[in-house]
């Protein structure tokens, strides 16, 4: 007669719980950290590898930023809430930051803008003073300049004839 140790069993045997390996995700990152390091550093690549994107990363910083286009593409990609991390996850805080980073590029495209002209007039301005002041002959001699100039040559205590004999004999 079999004893009940040798007899099988009709329940399945149980086996310990092996627990779960469960990936920890970095924390979310926030899109006004993200705009303002696409807006300052974009150019480097540096807010791809912020967001986890070193490959892209590294690939816009050789080519500075895709020559500018890529700097524009991305920032209007995180203004719109469109950009997402490594992970595919939304940014922090979209929501409530798009108007301030709306007017923020609007505030700096309209002072860069006025920079540009202001420096643009003024350039303009200059231009055209020199122009006048050399057709006139008004122009103002810059000291020492005069014996830098070989049209200006005169050599310490040569006056009149035999002034005119040295150039001559310079070739002048």
């Amino acid at each position: 007669m079999q004893s009940p140790a040798d007899t099988p069993s009709l329940e399945p045997s149980v086996q310990p719980v092996q627990p779960l390996k469960v990936r920890k995700l970095p924390k979310q990152k926030h899109f006004l950290a993200v705009f303002f390091i696409s807006f300052m550093w974009g150019t480097f690549g540096v807010d791809r590898m912020y967001l986890g994107k070193v490959w892209t990363g590294i690939f816009k910083l050789i080519t500075f930023g895709g020559f500018g286009l890529w700097v524009i593409v991305d920032l209007l990609i995180i203004m719109n809430g469109a950009m997402r991390d490594k992970y595919g996850r939304e940014l922090l805080q979209t929501a409530e930051y798009k108007k301030f980073a709306y007017m923020t590029v609007l505030i700096f495209a309209i002072v860069l803008g006025l920079v540009i002209l202001i420096n643009g007039i003024l350039l303009i301005l200059g231009v055209t003073q020199f122009i006048t002041s050399v057709q006139d002959g008004t122009l103002p001699s810059i000291p020492g300049l005069d014996g830098l100039l070989p049209g200006d040559v005169s050599p310490a205590g040569l006056d009149g004839a035999e002034l005119e004999q040295y150039l001559q004999q310079q070739g002048y």
